[in-house]
């Protein structure tokens, strides 16, 4: 790093200190501070929407030494390597990072391409310290504050930042097949659209407050996102009929939380949620046990699911439920990532299974 980067500081909201360096956005931010285990690629985790207002704290030890790609499309257009079209993250925290990048498909230094998107970021503290404080105290609000910039305070975070802070605000349409899938957007990540996308499908992306219910689809997937599930009332009201229509409903990441509580069940939030790449789940009917990417803050209480709605997943490390079904199937939620990104692709199945779904019209094998 240069010589003249500021020097900065992260402050808990028990009057926890850290003294650091910033490397990112030169500015001060406040958020509800986060961690997350295992290797990621960076941008495609700081622009799901999940970490929307998070300050995130890494628990590898350094960042920036793959630097950043160069900036490429997909064919509907979005930026390859990103989950939403700008950083979510408030800001980073990282023990150590390197400016000086060698990788050959990197076009710019991870520094660079946070100022660009305008995410402060510090490094040079103890981050086992710090996750430690974490796992004993629970997630609570923070700030990082910038030498020589304006002061920001606690009250100004965004704890509870909701789907609609990051939902589309009108209908986005994907795609020219036959097959219609609502995609309700709580937060959706771009890696679900290109997933769901496929010749013989028409993906409609719709706010997470639209009733979409009185329109042509042939299937419905809620996307996970960040805040509190337990106040999407709008949403939960709209999917309590999609649920009772008779057509395949999935839901990944906090959207199955959501629609798990649509269906009568209750959900708790973690003490630290589940932020990894690396999260080993049991699927109960085959008894493997499968390597998932997770990004929530939200559980679903035992033996909350209403009759008829069993448990499909179980966390193997703290036996949480990972996953639910209903209905034959025809109703599945998940609570980590099936499309993987960044992470283990293990059960990209489910997307298959949702997908034959509707193009067999909802009937169950």
């Amino acid at each position: 790093m240069q010589e003249t980067s500021p020097a900065a500081r992260i402050i808990l909201e028990d009057g926890t200190e850290f003294e650091g360096v910033s490397f990112g956005h030169e500015s001060s931010v406040s958020g509800e501070i986060v961690f997350y285990t295992g290797a990621a690629g960076l941008p495609t985790l700081l622009t799901d929407p999940a970490l929307k207002g998070c300050i995130l704290v890494l628990s590898q030890p350094l960042a920036g030494a793959t630097g950043v790609c160069e900036d490429k499309t997909d064919p509907w257009g979005f930026p390859a390597l990103y989950e939403a079209l700008s950083a979510q993250a408030a800001g980073l925290v990282t023990a150590d990072y390197a400016d000086l990048t060698t990788h050959h498909s990197a076009s710019r230094t991870l520094s660079k391409w946070l100022r660009k998107q305008q995410v402060p970021a510090i490094h040079g503290i103890d981050t086992r310290a710090l996750i430690q404080r974490l796992r004993l105290r629970g997630t609570m609000r923070a700030k990082i504050l910038v030498s020589g910039t304006r002061e920001v305070s606690f009250s100004s975070s965004s704890t509870h930042n909701q789907p609609s802070h990051v939902s589309v605000k009108k209908t986005l349409t994907y795609g020219k097949g036959p097959k219609r899938v609502v995609l309700v957007d709580c937060g959706a990540r771009l890696s679900a659209v290109r997933r769901l996308s496929a010749e013989d499908t028409t993906v409609v992306r719709v706010p997470c407050t639209h009733d979409f219910n009185d329109e042509p689809f042939d299937a419905v997937m809620v996307s996970g996102g960040p805040g509190d599930p337990t106040s999407c009332d709008k949403t939960v009201q709209i999917l309590r009929k999609a649920i009772d229509s008779g057509k395949p409903v999935f839901a990944t990441g906090q959207g199955a939380v959501i629609l798990a509580i649509a269906g009568g069940a209750a959900a708790y939030r973690m003490s630290n949620g589940h932020r990894s790449s690396a999260v080993p789940c049991v699927h109960l009917e085959n008894g493997r046990c499968y390597v998932t990417a997770q990004n929530h803050g939200y559980g679903i209480r035992d033996d909350s699911l209403p009759a008829g709605w069993t448990p499909l997943f179980l966390n193997d490390n703290d036996r949480s439920i990972e996953g639910f079904s209903a209905k034959k199937g025809l109703i599945t939620g998940v609570l980590f990532h099936p499309e993987g990104n960044p992470g283990p692709r293990d059960t990209d199945f489910l997307y298959d299974d949702f997908l034959k779904l509707l193009r067999n019209g909802g009937i169950t094998e």
